[in-house]
């Protein structure tokens, strides 16, 4: 298998992330590097599958999932692309997450996760069937104008009493993620080194067992 680069940035949050994947490639982790945006080479190695976990990369860094990062986190024009060409509204202020797993092969739409206090969430949250539906839909037009590849994604959103309001996208398991492991859904983690790798998806996905974080150090480099 080709060498998995784990992308993290300095943030406590993305560390987080980085313990969260090594629970899902912890089998095999002698071919997975954990790197900070500021070691990453100049061009990036064509014999390595990059598996960022932050939007902060730089521009000039080209890997596989460079055009999607930069859609996401160019969030007044990926709302004005949403507006334009879906009819949905777009606005700040999101708290919850839509989960979707993105194959090549078909599109599988999670649990809703919310928040249940300060940094804490829970997954499922409930919506009305109709909103439920919008909200499917628009997810499943906006990473298909986007082409965008294989991989777990969040779409973050809030509720108005004229339907969903989107805020933004992530195209990778960011925080709210953590609140799908362990609670009998798919973990979003294994979900996302699954489609990166190119590996099958099933629904069936049990969890792994914990690591800590002295792990996720000793593979820091």
């Amino acid at each position: 298998m080709s060498k998995i680069v784990v992308i993290l940035d300095e943030t406590p949050a993305s560390q987080r992330l980085g313990v969260a994947m090594l629970r899902s490639i912890g089998e095999i982790v002698e071919s997975v590097q954990f790197t900070t945006v500021a070691e990453l080479p100049a061009v990036a190695s064509a014999k390595a599958i990059y598996c960022p976990m932050t939007l902060d990369l730089p521009p000039t860094f080209e890997f596989w999932g460079q055009s999607i990062g930069r859609s996401c986190q160019e969030i007044d024009r990926l709302r004005d692309l949403a507006a334009t060409t879906t009819g949905v509204e777009v606005g700040d202020g999101g708290n919850l997450w839509l989960p979707i797993i993105w194959t090549a092969q078909d599109s599988i739409y999670g649990e809703i996760i919310g928040t249940s206090g300060d940094d804490d969430y829970r997954q499922s949250i409930d919506l009305e069937a109709s909103e439920r539906q919008q909200l499917d839909r628009f997810s499943y037009q906006l990473l298909t104008q986007l082409t965008a590849p294989a991989a777990t994604y969040l779409l973050q959103f809030s509720q108005a009493e004229r339907g969903i309001i989107f805020d933004r996208l992530f195209p990778f398991p960011a925080i709210p993620a953590l609140a799908s492991i362990g609670v009998g859904q798919l973990d979003l983690f294994d979900c996302h080194w699954r489609c990166i790798t190119g590996q099958s998806i099933d629904r069936q996905c049990v969890d792994k067992a914990e690591l800590g974080s002295d792990i996720l150090t000793k593979y820091l480099t």
